[in-house]
């Protein structure tokens, strides 16, 4: 379903976005989510996240800036409620929160992104997780062949010009290839970010100061017991999973949950789930559709199962 052309525009309406304003914007930023930003805003733009005290993930989250404005571009979850449950932290912090998703739209490039900025004199470094501005759009490397743009509403016009058009399946399947969750309000407090990969991803620091839940994810990555994993599925399934359907193993016993989907033909289905490890080489089978096979594809940040992949 992904086409080959030089360059093709997905847009992704489940990308919104919060502008963060006021002196004590990054400090307060800094305090809450899982990596700093200072230092990262104008050449970088790496996945983050917040925690509950728990642990779990709330939001998956970049952080951009520009003219002094910083800008969250939140994945999945409602804009309204994450200001909500932010703005309480604030305290006495000088920070405003405001939904900008009417100012801005998100949308996943495919194919020669580099090209295209050096037409337009400008430059991304080769990174996950860099990123650069031109002409006030946010462009932000995924791979070398895959980038978010975060674009103003009125040059979104302008953009889709430059571009061949794809629907937003064909982005959403570009994200679950590269194992990107979307975290809607339903999953929010489910899942240690461990659990989402969120430590291979490069969203979590361990040398930063504390900010929720970090005693939490520090002693389970210490201690290596992450027995639950995402990873990347796919089957010849007639319709898409549910969010939050089960994956069952030979016994009849749901190991695990999926959490993202998209059609990559007429046929396949894609789609990742959170499955316990040490069952994810066994004969799982999609709790909707049983009789349909389904097989692990890999992803690019896998984390190793050696010690539970069966012997040849």
């Amino acid at each position: 379903m992904l086409t080959q052309t030089p360059l093709t525009l997905c847009p992704l309406p489940s990308i919104c976005f919060i502008e963060a304003t006021g002196p004590d914007t990054e400090t307060f930023l800094n305090a809450q989510l899982s990596r700093n930003v200072e230092g990262d805003p104008l050449s970088r733009s790496p996945l983050t996240a917040w925690h509950d005290s728990k642990g779990r993930v709330l939001a998956l989250l970049r952080a951009l800036q520009s003219n002094g404005k910083w800008l969250l571009m939140t994945h999945g979850t409602h804009p309204g409620v994450l200001i909500q449950q932010l703005s309480v932290f604030i305290l006495r912090d000088d920070v405003q929160l405001q939904d900008a998703s009417a100012k801005w739209s998100g949308a996943i490039a495919l194919g020669e992104i580099d090209r295209w900025l050096k037409d337009h004199n400008s430059t991304l470094g080769p990174n996950p997780g860099d990123a650069t501005v031109t002409n006030g759009m946010f462009v932000i490397r995924m791979n070398s062949a895959t980038a978010y743009l975060a674009v103003p509403e009125d040059a979104f016009p302008t953009i889709k010009s430059q571009f061949s058009m794809a629907g937003r399946e064909e982005g959403e399947l570009a994200e679950i290839r590269l194992g990107l969750s979307n975290l809607p309000p339903n999953l929010a407090e489910r899942f240690l970010p461990q659990m989402l990969n969120l430590d291979q991803l490069g969203a979590l620091s361990f040398d930063k100061g504390c900010y929720p839940g970090q005693e939490v994810i520090a002693r389970i990555q210490n201690l290596g017991s992450v027995k639950r994993r995402l990873f990347r599925f796919s089957g010849l399934l007639r319709e898409k999973p549910s969010i939050g359907s089960g994956l069952i193993d030979p016994a009849g016993i749901k190991v695990g949950e999926i959490l993202r989907t998209a059609r990559a033909n007429d046929q396949r289905v894609e789609f990742l789930a959170v499955v316990k490890t040490d069952t994810v080489y066994e004969h799982l089978v999609c709790s909707e559709e049983p009789g349909a096979q389904i097989t692990k594809e890999t992803l690019p940040t896998e984390v190793s199962l050696a010690t539970t992949k069966p012997q040849a």
